[in-house]
């Protein structure tokens, strides 16, 4: 038992409740079109609702409420942590500046214009573009989104880890209208922090930093797949610290996909009917998350005075955020095709 989280763990038990019980997400799952909204308002959502309802549009509606919401209690989390668990949560959680400076990269170098709304960027007046951050301020991704070009994000972005790794493409970016080299160098930087990030204080840490290779692994694999998808090359594009070697994920990627997929430690059999019949790629990467968070949050939820109850939180009302926000787009749009259930116990 670890003294230094019992406060915390306490304050996390009160946390959990205010995440969606089996009941409401049956419900949420089960409701048509018209009636998602006002289910969804006879949760502890309601409040994220009233505050926004009259101010965005519908179909953006949701997407502003589940990410105000699930960005309070990441920062409730945060803020309950002691500090030798604050900097591993933080490099978790860090991935959603890293998605919205890609998104941010991408727009200035086409041109387009971003705003800011509630927990939204967004862009062409409304648009969702990414949810803002528990660790960038609202001022900080104002200041970003006003520079006028991509230079000019990548100098502001200088003050932080992000833009010491885009410095070098600065020049090659702009000439080559391309920001996927950015973006390689970004998730390599996401998952070196998380990694640097981990540390055994208890010495029973060791399933948080099997989590960490899971995620590694599953970049890599998605990648992999897209690349067989696209005929597409892998070089300079894996990220290391796995537990699928890079030399390995450079052979899957000359394969079918059927037989990629064989001898990896995920069972991607269903995810693959589904692309058969559907044609979807996400099914793969849903799949995978799927997978990777039935086998490691029962064990985390179960270590209970420690660093894992938080990150088991954090990772909770993260799939609850998707389950909502794929439910909702789904049923706004009509959308007939199969998805992959995303998991534990939604």
């Amino acid at each position: 038992m670890d003294s230094t989280y019992a406060g915390a763990y306490g304050h996390i038990k009160a946390l959990s409740l205010d995440l969606l019980s089996k009941d409401q997400i049956n419900r949420i799952k089960e409701s048509s079109k018209d009636e998602f909204i006002a289910i969804l308002s006879g949760t502890n959502y309601k409040q994220d609702i009233d505050e926004v309802y009259n101010r965005y549009r519908e179909e953006d509606l949701i997407d502003i409420v589940v990410n105000t919401h699930f960005l309070r209690n990441c920062k409730n989390a945060i803020m309950l942590l002691p500090s030798s668990g604050k900097g591993l949560i933080r490099a978790y959680l860090s991935k959603i500046d890293i998605e919205n400076i890609k998104l941010i990269l991408a727009a200035k170098l086409i041109g387009k214009d971003l705003q800011m709304t509630e927990n939204m960027l967004t862009i062409n007046r409304g648009f969702p573009l990414g949810i803002l951050s528990p660790m960038l301020s609202k001022d900080e991704y104002s200041n970003i989104i006003q520079q006028k070009d991509l230079a000019e994000v990548i100098n502001y972005l200088t003050r932080y880890d992000y833009g010491k790794v885009l410095l070098p493409f600065s020049v090659s970016a702009e000439l080559s209208r391309d920001v996927s080299g950015m973006a390689t160098a970004l998730d390599v930087e996401y998952y070196n922090g998380l990694l640097k990030a981990f540390k055994f204080y208890n010495g029973n840490e060791g399933p948080i930093l099997r989590f960490i290779q899971s995620q590694i692994d599953i970049r890599n694999i998605m990648t992999v797949i897209k690349a067989i998808e696209m005929n597409k090359t892998v070089e300079n594009i894996l990220i290391k610290g796995g537990s699928i070697s890079t030399e390995k994920l450079a052979e899957m990627s000359k394969m079918r996909i059927e037989d990629a997929i064989k001898d990896i430690p995920f069972d991607l059999s269903e995810a693959l009917e589904l692309y058969r019949k559907e044609g979807l790629v996400a099914n793969f990467e849903v799949e995978l998350k799927r997978q990777s968070h039935d086998r490691y949050l029962q064990i985390f939820k179960a270590s209970s005075i420690s660093l894992e109850s938080v990150l088991s939180f954090i990772i909770e009302a993260e799939i609850e955020r998707d389950m909502i926000r794929l439910n909702w787009f789904k049923k706004y749009y009509n959308i007939e095709k199969e998805v992959v259930n995303i998991g534990y116990g939604i």
